[in-house]
């Protein structure tokens, strides 16, 4: 998309959303059930994406995801915070990307031994 003098831009006050402030381990840890809970506004914006190709014409739908990411974590927050806290950090600490890596422990390796 080419922006000309007859392209309109959205104002500030638009575009200005509430941050979802939280880890990509936290952000991983929670994808498969905040995907499943906000499946339909997640639906409904890649859906407005791919039909209207004009992304200032979906702020409403995106804000809308945002929305509710936001409420599964404040949930979150409030019912299971240690738990999933520490489910997180555990896949911090595995592997680069966030990913469950396979630990074998072999005590034979061990210097010394």
């Amino acid at each position: 998309m080419v922006i000309t003098n007859s392209v309109t831009l959205p104002a500030e006050e638009e575009l200005t959303v509430p941050e979802v402030n939280i880890s990509g381990a936290a952000l991983k840890a929670g994808a498969f059930h905040f995907g499943k809970k906000c499946e339909y506004e997640s639906n409904e914006f890649m859906l407005c994406r791919k039909e209207l190709n004009d992304p200032r014409k979906c702020l409403g739908e995106g804000r809308a995801v945002t929305g509710c990411v936001l409420d599964f974590y404040k949930k979150v927050k409030k019912s299971c915070f240690d738990e999933f806290t520490q489910y997180a950090n555990c896949l911090n600490k595995s592997s680069g990307n966030f990913a469950f890596e396979k630990y074998v422990y072999r005590p034979n390796l061990v210097k010394g031994a």
